[in-house]
């Protein structure tokens, strides 16, 4: 097989099985016919519509978890964010970061309840098939931790603001979010596929929680950063950045993952009889 054929095949082999049986000989043939071999920009372009097509296919299956799925998602990664922020400024405004821990706790523990029916039924054996998605964050944790052993090689012996730290910060950083999405993502096709059985109210009321959690967490680091503001200065920010933009940057993607739980919340699944 040349290497022309192969690209072709791998860049097919990256949209849904559904998709692939009804049109993947078809637009095989299109790329072949395109010499996409030769045009990178056509590469990209197949590999967006590809995580388009995967996209439709959650979103086809109208899972009500979906949406608070991925603000959890972000919400995590703004939390990080926080984490790695808040690391200079140990013991300042305590009572503001132990109310901004709580709201997160309070979140993550309603989303677990939320899928607990269809952990249950994973368990039992209800989709055999879905297992290969709970390998997903498992897989990428290791994948990480390889990551993080390679930026820690490239940072070490260096200062902090240096170029190879931040370098090795934004490469964790980075490797941290794609595992974080990926495991959003197979999160979303256990849901959609092995529902579970659980009360009806269960997951409206979880959500609901969720969002109440992260509003919580997201006016907890407005106080911090207002509490903070004066004594940081320009140190203690991400990346190498002033204190005042990684805070507001971190404030924005806590936001942001609440109004996307919110929007989840009011969206009522519709009750059986």
């Amino acid at each position: 097989m040349s290497g022309d054929a192969r690209l072709v095949r791998a860049l097919v082999a990256c949209y849904p099985v559904g998709w692939r049986r009804r049109y993947g000989d078809e637009y095989a043939q299109l790329l072949c016919d395109m010499r996409v071999h030769r045009r990178p920009v056509l590469i990209l372009d197949s590999l967006f519509g590809a995580v388009r097509a995967h996209g439709g296919v959650v979103v086809s299956r109208r899972s009500p978890m979906t949406a608070v799925v991925w603000a959890t998602a972000l919400f995590t990664v703004a939390g990080l964010g926080f984490a790695k922020l808040a690391e200079d400024f140990t013991g300042r405004a305590g009572s503001s970061y132990a109310l901004l821990v709580a709201g997160a706790a309070v979140a993550l523990l309603a989303l677990a309840v939320a899928a607990a029916p269809t952990a249950a039924a994973l368990i039992r054996g209800q989709d055999v098939r879905a297992w290969k998605y709970v390998a997903v964050p498992v897989v990428g944790a290791a994948l990480w931790y390889g990551v993080l052993r390679l930026a820690q090689a490239i940072a070490g012996g260096h200062g902090v603001h240096t170029a190879p730290n931040v370098a090795g910060f934004a490469l964790i950083a980075a490797a941290g979010i794609a595992v974080l999405a990926a495991t959003a993502w197979a999160a979303v096709i256990v849901l959609s596929r092995v529902p579970g059985h659980q009360p009806a109210r269960l997951r409206p009321m979880a959500t609901t929680i969720v969002t109440a959690g992260m509003a919580v967490a997201t006016i907890a680091a407005v106080i911090w950063g207002l509490q903070v503001r004066t004594a940081a200065g320009n140190h203690g920010g991400l990346l190498a950045t002033p204190f005042v933009p990684s805070w507001i940057g971190v404030v924005v993607a806590f936001a942001a993952a609440t109004a996307l739980a919110a929007r989840s919340s009011r969206r009522r699944p519709a009750l059986a009889g």
